[in-house]
């Protein structure tokens, strides 16, 4: 048996077609950048003013020794093997001052040296479990460069400080344990229950 088929209508179509709502869970509405971390920072973005160590100095006019000294503290708490001019702050210094050939426009160096800042930001914000997104990340790194490295430093101190207090106290009993002596044991099962 040959199958019949219908022919397509023949009054034209008047109506467009109506688009189906989509639910509000679906993909295309899903944030696109995680926001992680659950840690905010110690010190805000504009707190270069604030403490005693004149980094807002030291990150205006040689933001180079900033970016190295946190490299170095990173890896070397103690800061032993420290030196001011170090591989990072040369590295730093590189991407600042090399311009290839094919780069015409005289902002694009700066643009290689807030990716750099910007990468170790967002190390720096995965390694201490502190919020944000990689948004976030490069606007700072790109508009606020030198507020980005102070408080990228300030947050470097102050958690290699409290890491220090943590191992300096030893063991710590928590609250729950004691043991009463001279107390009578409490209701349970006896022997052999």
């Amino acid at each position: 048996m040959s199958e019949v088929k219908e022919a397509p209508p023949t009054t034209p179509i008047t109506k467009q077609p109506v688009p189906q709502s989509q639910p509000v869970d679906s993909p295309a509405y899903k944030q696109i950048t995680a926001v992680t971390g659950t840690e905010k920072w110690t010190n805000g973005l504009f707190d270069c003013f604030t403490g005693d160590d004149n980094l807002c100095l030291k990150g205006f006019c040689c933001p180079c020794f900033v970016f190295g000294k946190t490299q170095a503290r990173i890896r070397d708490p103690s800061l032993a093997s420290y030196e001011r001019v170090n591989n990072d702050c040369l590295l730093w210094c590189g991407a600042n001052c090399c311009q290839a050939s094919w780069i015409t426009t005289a902002d694009w160096h700066r643009l290689r040296v807030h990716s750099l800042t910007f990468l170790k930001r967002s190390e720096i914000r995965s390694a201490y479990n502190i919020q944000g997104d990689h948004m976030i990340d490069c606007l700072s790194s790109a508009f606020c460069h030198c507020c980005a490295l102070i408080q990228q430093e300030k947050e470097v101190i102050r958690k290699n400080a409290l890491r220090a207090s943590d191992q300096d106290k030893g063991y710590q009993a928590p609250v729950g344990m004691s043991m009463n002596v001279g107390a009578e044991p409490g209701p349970g099962p006896g022997p052999g229950q």
